[in-house]
């Protein structure tokens, strides 16, 4: 980890190591232009902010590469600072080459997340900005992705702040009361207070109810697939992947254990759980054991999928399952349509399908969207992703709360006061604007070094 006051020029390769076609190699700090002066060439007698020069890199007198470089100067550029980046040719030698000359002219290279770092240290960004960067680097799926750059423009940032303001005024307001204790003042001003507290309480409920939407977009909704042996469970899986994800054999009891992947549709992303068939009665350890994972997906799953191929059997057999499919969105299919004696309309409900050959997967796949739509509704709402705020945001609701059930029962307005500044607090960590260096190590090392 980097020394937090430190403020040496520093440079990294930006781009990922390896040959390439180009490579960009970043500088920033106060000798940035020095050091560009002593090894670029022709030399720029005026250098201006937002500019990109051609020229040639040299060692002494030795030709390295011929670039362009890119002009940011302080306090317009991202990291706060005089900025170059250089754009060579992507050969590791030439790379490395450059690299040591600005290393050789002045700057250090640059550690973990230490360009970003520099930006917070300078407001270019808060904290919360910075994890949802990191959250926008590792973005699988366009929600997501959506999610992520919406959260580092500042949308979650700005309604804290806001937070944070009032939490003032309410403090402001229990100031006035302490210093003027006359009855009809404080009756007016308490009345202010419990209207403006309940407003903050609902803002962060709603910021700490918007954790479970952010999930869907992060890690996914969850789908087992589920039903008894030999249904096509597994058949249906790999059709949906497109890939031999599964063993598939006619003998029941192949899948003993449930297989978990990623499928993306429509820019959604779904986690398919293959699993274990079901038997009715069974003294096979193994496939009790089997059984024993499936209902524990079954309760951690958003939709269950429930396989059958006898289009006059439903969930029978699963009876005594049930209490594990409470509130759960449940999709019924009969598969193996194509062997069904007597031709049937392929429908929607219950969703006839060959896995197999495709048959009846459109269906199959608008249910699924119009599931997801209710899981995922109201998504261009403001939604919170990160666990850490999560937390400080049900610490800060707890102080709030508290402060709502003391006023009930006539508490001095000191100790409200003291438990506005906790809840500040809370909030202060998700921005930073408060911290400590362990909260900054463990964000920034996520980073790679030219970020």
């Amino acid at each position: 980890m980097f020394n937090i006051d430190n403020n040496d020029t520093i440079t990294a390769i930006a781009t990922p190591l390896g040959v390439g076609a180009l490579a960009v190699i970043r500088i920033s700090g106060q000798l940035s232009f020095k050091i560009i002066d002593f090894i670029f060439k022709p030399k720029i007698k005026n250098i201006k902010s937002r500019r990109i020069y051609l020229g040639y890199i040299y060692s002494k007198n030795t030709l390295i590469d011929k670039v362009l470089i890119n002009i940011f100067k302080s306090p317009n550029s991202y990291t706060g600072e005089d900025i170059i980046e250089i754009s060579c040719h992507g050969s590791i030698y030439i790379q490395n080459k450059i690299l040591d000359l600005i290393i050789n002219n002045g700057a250090r290279l640059a550690t973990r997340g230490e360009f970003t770092f520099r930006a917070f240290k300078n407001g270019k960004l808060d904290l919360y900005q910075v994890e949802s960067l990191l959250e926008l680097f590792h973005s699988e799926n366009e929600l997501d992705h959506n999610l992520a750059l919406n959260n580092f423009r500042g949308k979650v940032s700005i309604i804290i702040k806001k937070i944070r303001k009032k939490i003032l005024t309410l403090n402001t307001i229990l100031e006035f009361c302490i210093d003027f204790s006359e009855e009809d003042i404080n009756k007016k001003h308490l009345l202010a207070f419990k209207k403006l507290l309940l407003n903050l309480i609902t803002k962060i409920k709603d910021l700490i109810n918007s954790f479970k939407l952010g999930l869907f977009f992060k890690k996914g909704i969850a789908i087992a697939i589920i039903g008894k042996p030999n249904v096509g469970k597994s058949t249906l899986f790999n059709f949906l992947l497109k890939s031999d994800r599964s063993i598939v054999s006619n003998k029941s009891g192949t899948t003993i254990n449930y297989i978990e992947e990623n499928l993306y549709i429509d820019g959604i992303k779904y986690r398919l759980i293959d699993n274990a068939g079901i038997k009715k009665n069974t003294l096979n350890k193994l496939e009790l054991k089997g059984i024993k994972k499936t209902i524990e997906n079954i309760k951690k799953s958003d939709i269950i999928m429930y396989i059958t191929n006898n289009i006059n059997t439903k969930y029978l057999h699963l009876q005594k399952y049930y209490k594990y499919f409470f509130k759960k969105e449940i999709i019924f299919i009969i598969n193996k349509c194509d062997l069904l004696k007597k031709k049937i309309k392929i429908q929607s409900s219950p969703i006839l399908i060959s896995a197999k050959y495709g048959i009846g997967i459109n269906y199959l796949l608008n249910k699924l969207k119009t599931l997801s739509e209710r899981f995922l509704k109201n998504n261009n709402k403001t939604i919170i992703t990160n666990v850490r705020h999560y937390e400080e945001l049900k610490k800060a609701l707890f102080k709030l709360n508290k402060i709502k059930d003391h006023i009930q029962i006539g508490i001095e307005p000191e100790i409200l006061s003291l438990l506005l500044k906790e809840a500040n607090y809370s909030l202060e960590k998700i921005i930073g604007t408060i911290t400590n260096e362990e909260i900054l190590v463990n964000i920034f090392d996520r980073f790679c070094i030219g970020k």
